[in-house]
C-alpha cells in the first residue's frame, strides 16, 4: 500500500470516528434536552397545582366565613362534630365537618394522580386567618378579613404524616392570600320603594306609581326639601315620609367606593359593557351614565350602582329586582317595574303613558339580599405570597 492511500485510509477513519462522536454527542443532548423539558414541564404543572390547591383553600375560607350564623363573625374557629355528634346548643343541622384537622385551621387533602401517589393539601391555618377591621380603619370588629392559604402538591407515602414530613415528598408549595369584606345594606329609609334626597326632586306621571305596599313606604326624603309632584300616584303605609339617613355608597353599603368596586361582580362603563342577560344576584357597578332601550334591556337581581345617569326609556321593558342606587338622575318609563328599593340623588322622573311603570317596596327580596349578597365578599384579588 502506497503512502498517500494509508493517509487516506487513516482520514477515512478519523471521519467515521468524528462524525460517530458528533451524532453520540447530539443524541446525549437530545436526550438531556428532552429529559430536562420534561422534569421542567412537570415541576411547571406542580407549581401550577399547588396555587390551585392554595386558591381553594382560600375559596373554602370565604364559605366558611359566609355560613356561620353569627355575622359579622369575630373568631376564625373551625370545628368538627366528633363521630357526627353535635356539643353545640342549639345543635348544627346537619353536623360540622369544617376541616381534617381543626385545631390547625381548615385542611383538606385529595388525591391527583393514583400511580404516583401524588396528593394535593391545602391548609388554612388558625394563626394565618387575621381581623384587620382595624388596621383598614373599619370600626366594627369582623368586617375584614385576611385569609392565608398554603397550598402542597406531594407524595403521599405516609397517610399519617403532614406533606413536608418523610417519608413524604413535597414536589411544589405555594402560600397565597386574600382579604374578604363585609358589603353592608343600611338604606336611609329601611322599608322604602323609593328613597330621594329631596321630595321636590321626585316626579311621577299617571298611570304610573310608587308603591310601598302595607308594610313599606312609597317614597322617603329629608325634612324641609319640597314634595313630590306629578299626577301619578305614591301609596304605601305611609305613603311618604322623611329620613335623615345618609345616600353616600360608605354608609349605606358599609365600604367605600373604591373597595366596593374591587368587591363587585362586573364594573363597567356604561351599558353597552354589560353581558347580555345579566347575571341573577350580582352586585354590578356602572362608573358612568347608562341607558337601557328595548334592545339592551335592564333585566337582573341583585345591587346596581350607577354613578351616573340612569335613563330607562319607553318599551325597554325594565325589571329589576333588589337595590338600585344611583349617583345622578333617575327616569323610568313604562312598561317597567323595579321591585326593592331605589336610591337616588339626583331627581326623579316615573313617566306614564299607555301602559305603566313602578317602583314597589318589596322586603323578601332586600331580605334576599342581605342574606345572600350582604355578606363577606373578596374585597381585592387573591394573590401569591410564595
Amino acid at each position: 500500500m502506497s503512502q498517500k492511500e494509508h493517509q487516506r485510509g487513516a482520514a477515512l477513519v478519523i471521519v467515521i470516528f468524528a462524525a460517530t462522536l458528533i451524532l453520540l454527542l447530539l443524541s446525549t443532548t437530545l436526550i438531556i434536552t428532552r429529559t430536562s423539558g420534561m422534569a421542567l414541564a412537570r415541576q411547571l404543572s406542580s407549581q401550577g397545582q399547588a396555587v390551585s390547591t392554595a386558591s381553594a383553600g382560600l375559596t373554602e375560607g370565604l364559605s366558611w366565613f359566609v355560613r356561620q350564623r353569627e355575622q359579622p363573625v369575630t373568631a376564625f374557629n373551625p370545628l368538627v362534630d366528633v363521630n357526627g355528634v353535635c356539643s353545640h346548643i342549639p345543635p348544627h343541622i346537619p353536623p360540622i365537618y369544617d376541616s381534617e384537622d381543626p385545631a390547625l385551621g381548615i385542611v383538606r387533602s385529595f388525591e391527583i394522580s393514583a400511580p404516583g401517589k401524588v396528593w394535593g393539601r391545602y391548609e388554612v391555618r388558625r394563626s394565618s386567618v387575621l381581623d384587620v377591621s382595624q388596621r383598614r380603619g373599619k370600626p366594627q370588629a369582623g368586617t375584614i378579613w385576611q385569609i392565608e392559604s398554603e397550598g402542597f402538591v406531594y407524595v403521599r407515602n405516609d397517610p399519617a404524616q403532614p406533606p413536608n414530613v418523610a417519608p413524604n415528598l413535597v414536589l411544589a408549595r405555594r402560600t397565597m392570600r386574600v382579604d374578604i369584606q363585609r358589603l353592608g345594606l343600611q338604606l336611609p329609609t329601611a322599608n322604602a320603594a323609593l328613597s330621594s334626597v329631596r321630595g321636590n326632586n321626585i316626579n311621577v306621571i299617571r298611570p304610573s306609581r310608587i308603591q310601598g305596599g302595607s308594610s313599606g313606604i312609597g317614597a322617603s326624603y329629608p325634612a324641609s326639601t319640597g314634595t313630590p309632584g306629578g299626577n301619578g300616584s305614591i301609596t304605601g303605609n305611609p305613603a311618604q315620609s322623611f329620613t335623615s339617613g345618609s345616600f353616600a355608597i360608605d354608609q349605606i353599603f358599609g365600604v367605600t367606593l373604591n373597595e366596593l368596586v374591587a368587591m363587585a361582580d362586573i364594573v363597567v362603563d356604561d351599558e353597552s359593557q354589560l353581558p347580555n342577560p345579566l347575571p341573577d344576584m350580582a352586585l354590578i357597578v356602572i362608573r358612568g351614565n347608562a341607558t337601557f332601550n328595548s334592545q339592551r334591556q335592564l333585566q337582573g337581581s341583585g345591587i346596581l350602582i350607577v354613578l351616573g345617569n340612569l335613563i330607562l326609556n319607553p318599551q325597554s321593558n325594565a325589571y329589576f329586582s333588589g337595590v338600585i342606587w344611583i349617583g345622578g338622575n333617575f327616569v323610568i318609563s313604562p312598561p317597567g317595574i323595579i321591585n326593592g328599593s331605589v336610591v337616588t340623588n339626583g331627581n326623579v322622573q316615573v313617566n306614564g303613558g299607555s301602559d305603566v311603570a313602578e317602583i314597589n317596596y318589596d322586603a323578601p327580596i332586600l331580605d334576599q339580599i342581605r342574606q345572600s349578597m350582604g355578606n363577606y365578599l373578596y374585597s381585592r384579588s387573591p394573590w401569591v405570597v410564595q
